[in-house]
């Protein structure tokens, strides 16, 4: 009788980006054959259990792998693959994120917003942040702009306080031109940086644009605003993880012992809706909107909040945003009605209402004509594709 292969996984389930590597691990397992499975709930940094150099395993994925603990996976007749983000080459079989390519996309995403300035706000002595940094310089430098640079530690005695570093990150943030685009090393430093621009009045994102990465969804919808943030790609982590896990055990040839895994994309939310104006008055008039449109305003409220003509604001919208400022209220009522077909079930009446919409019929007419199709059908639509990604 075949017996399944006893593998151990070192891997957090404290964390978001650890329970996802665990659900790609997840996935691969649902489409090829079983392992029998040795997981206990830490978060990340703990030691490996003591019984893990004792017991009879196959194979092993370890998160927490630093140069001690490599040097004792090595000595081990099972293979390894590697999943750490601190440490460099261990010498061990090794998955991970592409940072280089978080940086660049990162960096894509603000450029294409049309900025002249650019920052990153990091944490230093972190190799993952220096990486992700790299990327971003390497990508903004192509563009003929340079990078401003903010970095403090993450971790040991020279952490600063709380209210120390963010009174850091505000007094450097108003030394720099604006508008500004700022990249992130990860959404909690992210978080940082909102936290700063509320402290000194800076407006996000009419002054300085905000990005993270990781895409902890919890994180960035309880930012204010909801944090923009790169999407990596954890599960395809953890898929091509076990994949190399799985081959290592047969005694095959990996088609390679080193494998960084690109970025999914960027989920766009408030944090970077903007694009990089230098008049005030649309810069004024966009963030009334922005704020107001979900709640029903219209062109003559954003007329009384600036105190210009109807003719200014059309000339000037159209020439720095090629288009009409009520075709600006729509894009963002628009914006909301697919957040909540997707993530709610909310009736579309409910939806109309929560979107600035006076009627549901409308909502419907309008929705139809922008996108070719109806809310109920955009809906359906988003749930199957969903339900694919979850097989």
């Amino acid at each position: 009788m075949n017996h399944p292969p006893r593998v151990a996984l070192i891997i957090e389930t404290s964390s978001t980006y650890g329970r996802r590597i665990l659900n790609g691990i997840a996935r691969y397992l649902r489409s090829h054959h079983r392992w029998s499975v040795f997981l206990e709930q830490h978060e990340l940094g703990r030691r490996p259990p003591t019984g893990l150099f004792t017991g009879k395993w196959n194979g092993i994925l370890s998160r927490p792998t630093d140069p001690e603990l490599a040097g004792a996976f090595r000595k081990l007749a099972v293979p390894v693959v590697d999943l750490n983000d601190m440490f460099d080459d261990l010498q061990l079989p090794w998955v991970g994120s592409d940072h280089a390519g978080i940086g660049r996309l990162g960096a894509e995403h603000l450029l294409a917003r049309g900025y002249r300035h650019y920052a990153f706000v990091g944490f230093s002595e972190e190799r993952w942040s220096d990486q992700r940094l790299a990327g971003f310089q390497t990508a903004v430098a192509a563009k003929g702009f340079s990078v401003h640079t903010y970095q403090s530690p993450w971790r040991g005695p020279n952490v600063p306080q709380w209210d120390q570093d963010m009174d850091d990150i505000a007094r450097w943030l108003q030394q720099l031109p604006q508008p500004l685009a700022v990249m992130t090393c990860n959404d909690v430093r992210g978080l940082h940086v909102l936290d700063a621009c509320a402290r000194v009045d800076i407006a996000v994102p009419e002054q300085v644009a905000v990005l993270g990465v990781d895409n902890e969804a919890l994180l960035c919808e309880l930012c204010s605003p909801p944090l923009s943030s790169v999407e990596p790609n954890p599960e395809g982590i953890g898929y091509a993880a076990a994949e190399l896990l799985d081959t290592l055990m047969a005694g095959r040839r990996p088609r390679a012992k080193r494998q960084r895994i690109a970025p999914v994309g960027v989920m766009t939310r408030r944090s970077t809706e903007s694009l990089a104006i230098q008049d005030p008055v649309v810069s004024a008039a966009l963030r009334f909107i922005r704020d107001q449109a979900v709640f029903g305003c219209n062109v003559d409220d954003v007329l009384r909040q600036v105190r210009v003509s109807r003719s200014v604001l059309e000339r000037r919208f159209r020439e720095h945003l090629k288009r009409s400022p009520q075709a600006e209220i729509r894009t963002v009522q628009f914006s909301r009605v697919k957040q909540l077909l997707t993530e709610t079930d909310f009736t579309l009446e409910h939806i109309a209402e929560l979107s600035g919409f006076a009627h549901p019929e409308y909502l419907s007419v309008a929705f139809k004509k922008a996108f070719g199709l109806t809310p109920g059908s955009y809906r359906q639509q988003h749930k199957n594709r969903a339900d694919k990604q979850q097989l």
